[in-house]
């Protein structure tokens, strides 16, 4: 029982910290101490609200996936015949 205890809130500490970087990013808050990482979450923030396109190697990995899947299904629907 108490590592669901320990695992719920280590889940809710990493939604809590992605939530609050993502945050920053939007707000561009210590873009003067960190250039660079107010610059990735930036990034990261308009991925997240849909605002700029995907990047070509993540869709290119997920179409792989889906053809993989497909495949995966035909194969395993004509087993059975």
């Amino acid at each position: 029982m108490i590592i669901y205890v320990v695992a719920m809130i280590t889940i809710l500490v990493v939604a809590a910290a992605v939530v609050g970087l993502v945050l920053v990013g939007m707000e561009g808050r210590g873009r003067r101490r960190m250039p660079w990482v107010a610059d990735k979450l930036t990034r990261a923030a308009q991925h997240l609200n849909g605002e700029v396109e995907a990047p070509e190697s993540f869709t290119r990995v997920i179409e792989r996936s889906k053809f993989a899947e497909r495949r995966q299904h035909r194969e395993h629907s004509t087993a059975g015949r």
